[in-house]
């Protein structure tokens, strides 16, 4: 039986939008809900087993920093078992500067892609079990401190 019901697909969606905000809000500690206890995450020079330790490392970092971030191109594909597999484009708008940044002082940091693994557990509910982000453009100079 397929898992890519609408109703999967709503929740995956769900689950990206949850992701960009914790991250734009700065709400780190939303991750635990977004991803699975032993996710794999690999981003740009980190990789991390664990969502305590991913969400460690945003807390970790210094300096004010506004960002935005949009998910475009989502393809989904239904693997055996509990799994959805998926790829989409992210971009992501940043300001090393408190918000609301002047125009003048953001860009696009990075544009890339992101290829991301999805379970779901026995009462329905949908997690990021790992995230590899593939950065096709980035402005080192905008990445975060």
């Amino acid at each position: 039986m397929s898992r890519l019901t609408p109703g999967a697909r709503a929740a995956i969606g769900d689950l990206n939008a949850r992701f960009a905000w914790a991250l734009d809000l700065h709400e780190f500690d939303m991750l635990r809900e977004i991803f699975t206890p032993d996710v794999h995450y690999v981003s740009v020079g980190r990789e991390f087993h664990d969502v305590e330790a991913l969400i460690a490392s945003f807390h970790a970092r210094t300096g004010t920093r506004t960002t935005r971030h949009g998910l475009g191109n989502l393809l989904l594909q239904d693997d055996a078992g509990n799994t959805v597999t998926g790829r989409g484009s992210w971009h992501t708008f940043a300001s090393n500067d408190d918000g609301p940044a002047p125009l003048a002082d953001f860009d696009v940091y990075m544009v890339a892609d992101f290829d991301d693994t999805y379970v779901v557990d026995a009462d329905g509910t949908w997690r990021i079990a790992a995230r590899r982000i593939t950065p096709v453009f980035r402005r080192a100079d905008l990445a975060p401190r």
